[in-house]
């Protein structure tokens, strides 16, 4: 893991942040789409959240870290909106997981959008060009099931 170094005002300090994950998001950058070039630095934190601010070393462009994510742009902790949104099944309508988790209803339902918008883009990116006459998932889940309830 690559520690991120940042450097505000003559002070250089260290994060536990791995910058080797990220890339440049700015499509005219030589580095974009390059995974640990050594381009990305982290520049500052910002946010109540305490979200990184990354700059491209070869163009200059900032970013945050949760660039291409649902939770980019979020006032709301990654962990909180998680959190949340794991409750629904548990609780079973999104008025009963607003009484639990203390948060509207609206935004709720705007955080699920996010997230499901984010699940359709990752599903269409790596579930495409598949040739399979049948395909039954479920089976596997029954499988295991029943092994757990076996062993009890």
């Amino acid at each position: 893991m690559s520690k991120a170094i940042l450097y505000f005002e003559g002070v250089v300090t260290q994060s536990d942040l791995d910058v080797l994950g990220f890339w440049c998001w700015h499509e005219g950058c030589p580095d974009y789409g390059k995974k640990g070039s050594g381009n990305i630095i982290l520049k500052e934190r910002y946010g109540r959240n305490n979200i990184a601010l990354l700059l491209c070393k070869t163009c200059g462009h900032c970013f945050s870290e949760n660039r291409g994510t649902p939770f980019f742009d979020l006032n709301t902790s990654m962990e909180e909106v998680l959190r949340t949104i794991a409750l629904l099944p548990e609780k079973g309508s999104i008025r009963g997981l607003a009484r639990a988790t203390g948060h509207d209803k609206n935004t709720i339902c705007r955080w699920l959008d996010l997230v499901g918008n984010h699940c359709r883009e990752v599903t269409d990116y790596y579930l495409n060009d598949l040739n399979m006459d049948r395909v039954q998932v479920d089976e596997i889940w029954s499988y295991i099931k029943k092994r757990e309830e076996y062993q009890r």
